[in-house]
């Protein structure tokens, strides 16, 4: 389950989703190509514009509007053991829970998890059981997409005084407050966890708008890939 807040033109309303509304709703956005992004609890936020007419002839006012969905159970911190297991049930369709020595474990064709870290998943609610098998909670999928796609964006050097060798070494020499003769360098470099992103702002603004394009392209394509089929009608 998940706490859904819209933000609309009445305010702000209050309420929950199931998972597959939850589902349905990120791949609705996704194809009428509003943002969504990922958060470390599991959760997303849906934002996008709409354009109204205003007061006066042919003036038009932009409206922000967006869903946010947070999990009940919150993801929190996914150890390195724990998305080794997580991975393991999403790559085998043969993933269900088994009894050994009276406790509840989960198996695979060929792998087993132990009793103690598969009561934590349940524990956690990663972990979802449909029709005999097991597959990955959608809280379980954000949570671990958030984790892969850790950005980060560098501070900007600032003020420096040049070297010898910096053909611009002579450039502000006239400059106020104790800063003649020194250049400044205000860029930023924007970088991902998952090795996908390594560019640069010309500020840390720039690099800010670079790490959140990149969670969205990765998180639009998850759902297109991923979530579209189970959200479809009938599926």
């Amino acid at each position: 389950m998940f706490r859904e807040t819209i933000h609309h033109a009445a305010g702000v309303t209050e309420g929950a989703a199931s998972e597959r509304a939850a589902t349905m709703l990120l791949t609705t956005a996704v194809r009428r190509g509003y943002a969504v992004e990922f958060t470390p609890a599991g959760g997303a936020l849906i934002t996008w514009t709409r354009h109204l007419f205003g007061r006066t002839e042919g003036s038009v006012i932009r409206a922000e509007r967006s869903i946010g969905l947070e999990p009940e159970m919150p993801v929190g911190n996914l150890s390195a053991t724990t998305r080794i297991d997580l991975d393991l049930i999403a790559g085998d369709r043969h993933a269900h829970y088994a009894e050994k020595g009276g406790r509840r474990v989960v198996a695979g064709l060929t792998w087993e998890i132990p009793a103690f870290a598969t009561a934590r998943l349940r524990a956690r609610s990663l972990v979802v059981e449909e029709e005999d098998r097991l597959r990955l909670s959608l809280t379980a999928r954000l949570g671990l997409l958030a984790q892969l796609h850790r950005t980060r964006t560098t501070s900007p050097e600032g003020w420096r005084r040049p070297s010898a060798a910096d053909p611009y070494g002579s450039a502000g020499l006239n400059r106020p407050g104790g800063r003649a003769g020194m250049l400044r360098n205000s860029g930023s470099a924007a970088t991902c966890a998952c090795g996908g992103l390594s560019g640069w702002g010309g500020d840390r603004e720039e690099a800010r708008q670079l790490t959140l394009a990149h969670r969205r392209t990765v998180v639009a394509a998850f759902i297109t890939e991923h979530l579209a089929r189970v959200a479809a009608p009938g599926a």
